[in-house]
């Protein structure tokens, strides 16, 4: 990788990052700790993640004009270029992926499908666009919680090489910008029903997808024999284990009528991180 120009975490002030993460290109078959179960669930976030966030940038791009602090206008943009940075490096590991003889175009294809012309569709359809600002809102808050989980566990450890700096930087910048869809729904559509709603079904598509692509990525690969997912079992469950717990108190705060972002912080965390990059 390219050592990029590393700026500081600033959450009124977010930076775009373009990262060229080279050894994405050529990663081998198990690129966490040799570990079908965790790459799989790995695998699993890089098809979701690049469609997820050209979403997010959807999502929020009809509310920029309605947007008075200049602030805010801002960090919108820096948003946007940081989520295009993400799903770029994201997508870069497919050609890894594919080299294996996995079927990373047909599942990605079923998500795009099913989540994109089907369900987020009808969604918009049924209630305009502030349901989709609610659900990016919502998996924002997802995204930044499990960013700081892992980068204050250092559970990306095990990654091979550029594998696991794409993960701490993402983290990162997860981190860094968190609040300013929240901020543009708080701006535009104060409703604390809808944004409990976006959260549902945000819960329920996120771990839907995550959990489907994985068993899908697990099935489907040739060399994951049941005598390899049992000996892989114990690694995968102490990582949940680490992870679980934390996730669960973190989205909870979610619930919170006066909940901001802003509260649970993480930004120090972040900047101390990426500076090891």
């Amino acid at each position: 990788m390219k050592k990029p120009f590393v700026k500081t975490i600033d959450a009124q002030a977010p930076s775009v990052r373009k990262m060229d993460f080279a050894g994405l290109d050529d990663l081998p078959r198990y690129y966490f700790n040799d570990n079908a179960i965790i790459t799989h669930a790995t695998n699993s976030f890089h098809v979701i993640f690049p469609e997820g966030e050209r979403f997010f940038i959807r999502s929020v791009k009809p509310f920029q004009d309605k947007i008075k602090d200049e602030g805010l206008k801002n960090r919108v943009k820096s948003f946007i270029g940081q989520e295009v940075q993400h799903g770029k490096e994201h997508e870069r590991v497919w050609g890894s992926i594919r080299k294996f003889g996995l079927p990373l175009d047909r599942i990605a294809n079923f998500y795009h499908f099913t989540a994109f012309k089907i369900i987020f569709k009808l969604l918009g359809f049924l209630f305009g666009p502030k349901i989709n600002l609610s659900i990016t809102a919502a998996l924002e808050h997802y995204t930044a919680t499990l960013g700081e989980i892992s980068l204050k566990y250092d559970l990306a450890k095990d990654a091979y090489d550029d594998m696991r700096k794409l993960l701490v930087w993402h983290a990162c910048e997860e981190i860094e910008h968190k609040s300013v869809v929240y901020d543009v729904m708080q701006e535009v559509a104060p409703s604390y029903l809808l944004r409990m709603i976006g959260f549902a079904i945000a819960t329920v598509m996120l771990w839907s997808y995550a959990i489907l692509l994985q068993y899908w990525f697990l099935i489907a690969d040739p060399e994951v024999t049941w005598e390899r997912f049992l000996k892989d079992r114990p690694y995968a469950r102490n990582y949940m284990k680490i992870t679980l717990s934390p996730l669960f108190w973190g989205t909870l705060k979610y619930f919170k009528p006066n909940f901001h972002p802003d509260q649970i912080g993480g930004y120090d965390l972040a900047e101390k991180r990426l500076a090891t990059l």
